[in-house]
């Protein structure tokens, strides 16, 4: 399927109007409410301990295994 660029372009202008606009006093409301504020959140779960640190890898890989035949 071909589309010429003057259809894609018609296409873009037509989709762009269809779309609604927001109401033009949102932003006058939102500065009359006091903007965007933090909400008032409370820690739910319990603080985790930091977990301890890993003893250190082996020195090469596959130090630790013992494969005996």
């Amino acid at each position: 399927m071909q589309i010429s660029a003057q259809t894609l372009l018609a296409s873009q202008q037509q989709a762009a109007a269809i779309q609604p606009r927001p109401a033009p006093g949102f932003s006058a409301a939102l500065e009359k409410v006091g903007g965007f504020e933090p909400l008032p959140l409370k820690q739910a779960a319990p603080v985790q301990e930091p977990v301890p640190a890993q003893p250190a890898a082996p020195a090469r890989l596959g130090a630790m295994i013992d494969i005996k035949v």
